[in-house]
């Protein structure tokens, strides 16, 4: 088999590097495509790409086309319409800030309706994304893109994470849709089909980790049943053989806590869900110090969202320590093993919405969490939120208030193991849905294997009606074309005028 995988960026290597070792060592050619160029260097410190390389000859990566022609622009924002119509019905009834995150980017002449028309009704919302979709199916395919597929010739196209809003990989999509290339979308992560946009497909396979992942494909994206596979989820199958690599004094020396308590563990959470968490949990200290608590806290930065804990000072709180200070991703061999050593060494984990709840519960750890009012929104405000509290009887301990928390952590911290039988109960659930010895990889694997041997089908052709109605869309897209470039221009003319004030202020200086 020929495998052509389409990444954004180089990031979401680390969601399926197992993937993508097991399709080289089961013989298979895989061509790893990025749609932004480089290595990310903040989710790909370790060039991950670069490591398999070296390893798997049948391995080879490059930078795909990306659509830029006024089609493109055109198609986008039909994309980024539906997006947005998605959040207007009931199951996004209390969750603002992804409703206002998802309109940011769309056209008055698309919000207007839905706002003051017939698309304050679900049966006006029905039309309306009905007549963008029709509008979609008018737009031609990209000629580069549609080369560089009958180059590489795969038998098989894979995409993540496809659901970023306009969704620049549905060109992809559609393009090995005409040349008949079965195409497959692999989740990458457990938020993906509640709080980005839409699966623009069809794809020919859906890639989710558990039974609830697929019930949301299945219901929020429309996608058929019998195109959504349940694998168990494949980022997480290395921490199962993990231990401690240096012993729990060892590490706290390192990091700066004392040996002769317990420490909690908080870990932080991305931008998007904790815009401001320095003040929460400055709050969230003083209030354990003050109910008596001494045990040592490890504050660990997500590395999307590290910039405001470079300078911050916890040393008031007692035995406090932010670490690492920029934030890290664990990538690589080194990374991974202090990120490890940080959960397994610590008598609890505290979040508030974040992956590593998920992968405390596979390490073995407690999780609690506090329904802050200040992340109300992007707590019980996103779904897949919900998953951590009812997913086979829920993960994380909740509390609503810091009284009701420092209850529920004293009364971990007398009794470590209380929490066993639920965190075990959600990984299975969520995580090793086949049991818990059971890896995800192979599943991902065997589901792309079973796509490719379907072979090539006929090609999907434009409709005849497509000429009809293009003469608005190229009007449309011709017009965010320019907008675009001269965007473009301004951005470089004030990067320029920046360069030139800071040498003007290096001479001056001098």
């Amino acid at each position: 088999m020929k495998i052509l995988f389409v990444m954004r960026h180089s990031g979401y290597v680390r969601n399926f590097e197992s993937t993508v070792r097991m399709l080289c060592e089961r013989g298979h050619t895989v061509d790893l495509a990025f749609q932004i160029a480089g290595t990310h260097w903040l989710l790909d410190p370790s060039d991950m790409t670069t490591q398999l390389a070296d390893r798997y000859p049948r391995f080879s990566r490059s930078t795909i086309p990306v659509r830029d022609d006024s089609w493109g622009y055109a198609a986008r924002e039909l994309r980024l319409g539906l997006d947005y119509l998605r959040y207007l019905g009931p199951a996004y009834r209390n969750a603002p800030k992804l409703r206002a995150r998802a309109e940011r980017e769309v056209p008055d002449y698309l919000l207007e309706p839905t706002r003051r028309g017939p698309g304050r009704t679900k049966a006006g919302r029905a039309l309306l994304g009905g007549t963008l979709r029709t509008l979609l199916r008018a737009i031609p395919t990209d000629v580069r893109i549609d080369a560089f597929l009958e180059v590489h010739r795969p038998d098989v196209v894979a995409l993540t994470p496809l659901i970023e809003p306009g969704a620049p990989q549905a060109e992809y999509v559609r393009s090995a849709r005409a040349l008949g290339i079965p195409t497959a979308l692999c989740v990458a992560s457990w938020d993906n089909l509640t709080n980005k946009g839409l699966i623009h497909g069809p794809v020919d396979l859906v890639t989710v980790w558990n039974a609830m992942m697929k019930e949301e494909a299945i219901t929020l994206h429309g996608v058929s049943e019998e195109k959504v596979v349940v694998t168990g989820a494949q980022p997480f199958d290395h921490w199962f053989g993990w231990q401690p690599t240096v012993a729990r004094e060892a590490f706290c020396r390192q990091v700066g806590l004392p040996t002769d308590r317990p420490y909690i563990l908080y870990v932080c959470s991305s931008r998007f869900i904790a815009p401001e968490e320095v003040p929460f949990v400055r709050s969230w200290l003083q209030h354990l110090r003050q109910s008596g608590l001494c045990a040592g806290v490890l504050v660990r930065p997500h590395p999307q969202n590290a910039e405001q804990w470079r300078h911050a000072d916890l040393s008031e709180y007692g035995p406090a320590v932010v670490w690492p200070p920029a934030g890290a991703t664990p990538s690589d061999g080194e990374s991974r093993a202090e990120y490890f050593n940080s959960i397994v060494h610590s008598a609890a984990v505290i979040g508030i919405n974040t992956t590593a709840e998920i992968e405390s519960a596979i390490v073995g750890r407690s999780v609690l969490t506090i329904l802050a009012p200040e992340f109300q929104a992007t707590q019980e405000g996103t779904l897949h939120f919900e998953h951590l509290r009812s997913a086979n009887g829920g993960l994380v301990r909740v509390a609503r208030t810091l009284s009701e928390h420092v209850e529920q952590l004293n009364e971990t911290l007398r009794n470590p193991q209380g929490d066993d039988v639920r965190r075990r109960r959600f990984v299975e659930a969520f995580v090793r849905p086949y049991g818990i010895d059971a890896a995800a990889t192979p599943r991902v694997v065997d589901a792309l294997e079973r796509l490719a041997e379907q072979g090539r089908k006929p090609g999907e052709r434009l409709p005849w009606w497509a000429p009809v109605v293009r003469a608005p869309l190229t009007r449309r897209g011709n017009h965010l074309r320019w907008e675009a470039l001269l965007e473009a221009e301004r951005k470089a003319l004030r990067a320029r005028r920046k360069r030139s004030r800071a040498t003007a202020g290096g001479r001056v200086t001098k």
